[in-house]
C-alpha cells in the first residue's frame, strides 16, 4: 500500500513540473548545455564501428629508403583518397605533419584531422638549402603543393612568387620549413616531361623505386592528377628556359600539355611570357612550365 502511495505522490509531482511554465531563459540554457551535461553512457564497442584503417599503399609502390623525423613537414596523399585509389584515378599532395614511422609506413596528420597511416612512396619531403633570388622551390598554395621561384630571404621567412597556380599573385612569404628547393634532374616534387596518349605532357613526380622486375620507376601525378607508374627511362627533366633569347621556340605547359609556343620575354622574378602561335593572349607562367623546343625530350613510351 505504501508503495502504491509513493508512486502516485511521484506522478502528481511531475505532472505538476510539467504543468508549471518553465522560466524561458532557465530553458533556452539548459537547451544550450544538455549535451555538456548529460550523463555519461557506457557503450559497447562491440557494436559501435571503429575507424576503418585504409591501406597506405594502394598502389603496391616498392619500399622507400627514406627517414622523416618527427614533426617534419611533408606532402602526403589524404587519407580519404586512398578508399579508391587506384592507377588512372585522381590524387592530390597535401600538406601535412610527420607523427612517427613504422618502417616503410609513415603517421602524418593533417591539418587538425586525426593522424593517418600512408606508405612512404606517397610523401613528398621539401628539404631546404642555401637561396636566391630565382630558385627554384616547391611551397604550398592552400595547402597543395606549388612551384615558384624565390624573391628573397627574410630571417625565417622566404618570399617567393607562385608560378603554377592559374592567376597571378603577389609575393607570399612562407614559413622557410615548408619550403624546398630543386636542384637539377628528376626530383620529387618537381615537374617532369612525360609522353602519354601520343602527347608531350607535364607530370609532378612524387618518388621512385625499384620494381619486383628490377626495374627502377617514379610514381608521378599527371595533369589531372592521374596516378601513374612510369619508367625512369621514359622521363626528362624541365630544362630551364631563362638562357634563352626573346623569339625562342618553346613548349609551354597548356592543361598540361606541353604545346609551341614563341618566348616573349623572361622576368627578374622567375615569370616567362610566351605566345602561342595564332591562338589566345600571351601566358606568363613558371619557369618550371616552359622548356626549350630544342632540349632533348622523353620518346613514346612503349606500351
Amino acid at each position: 500500500m505504501q508503495t502504491r502511495v509513493s508512486a502516485l505522490v511521484l506522478t502528481v509531482f511531475v505532472g505538476a513540473a510539467c504543468d508549471t511554465p518553465p522560466d524561458m531563459a532557465t530553458a533556452r540554457a539548459f537547451s544550450a548545455g544538455a549535451v555538456s551535461v548529460a550523463a555519461p553512457r557506457e557503450v559497447d564497442e562491440t557494436v559501435v564501428p571503429k575507424r576503418l584503417a585504409l591501406r597506405p599503399n594502394p598502389l603496391g609502390l616498392p619500399a622507400a629508403n627514406v627517414t622523416f623525423s618527427e614533426g617534419k613537414f611533408v606532402y602526403a596523399v589524404p587519407e580519404a583518397m586512398f578508399a579508391t585509389a587506384k592507377l588512372g584515378g585522381s590524387l592530390e599532395l597535401r600538406a601535412a605533419r610527420v607523427e612517427s614511422m613504422d618502417g616503410p609506413d609513415v603517421s602524418v596528420r593533417s591539418n587538425s584531422g586525426p593522424p593517418y597511416t600512408v606508405h612512404a612512396g606517397y610523401i613528398v619531403a621539401p628539404e631546404f638549402k642555401r637561396v636566391e633570388r630565382g630558385t627554384r622551390v616547391m611551397v604550398p598554395h592552400h595547402g597543395n603543393l606549388r612551384h615558384g621561384t624565390v624573391q628573397r630571404q627574410v630571417m625565417k621567412q622566404v618570399v617567393i612568387r607562385y608560378g603554377d597556380v592559374g592567376v597571378a599573385l603577389g609575393d607570399q612569404s612562407i614559413a622557410v620549413e615548408e619550403v624546398g628547393v630543386f636542384g637539377t634532374g628528376l626530383e620529387p616534387g618537381a615537374y617532369a616531361l612525360a609522353h602519354f596518349n601520343h602527347e608531350l605532357q607535364l607530370v609532378l613526380l612524387v618518388s621512385a623505386g625499384v620494381h619486383a622486375d628490377g626495374i627502377r620507376r617514379w610514381f608521378v601525378l599527371g595533369p589531372d592528377g592521374d596516378a601513374r607508374i612510369v619508367d625512369a627511362k621514359e622521363l626528362t627533366a624541365v630544362a630551364d628556359a631563362r638562357t634563352l633569347k626573346p623569339g625562342s621556340a618553346v613548349l609551354v605547359a597548356w592543361h598540361g600539355t606541353m604545346v609551341p609556343a614563341t618566348l616573349q620575354s623572361i622576368d627578374v622574378r622567375g615569370l616567362v611570357s610566351v605566345k602561342r602561335p595564332r591562338s589566345g593572349p600571351t601566358l606568363l607562367v613558371g619557369i618550371d612550365m616552359v622548356t626549350p623546343a630544342s632540349a632533348p625530350t622523353p620518346g613514346p613510351a612503349k606500351r
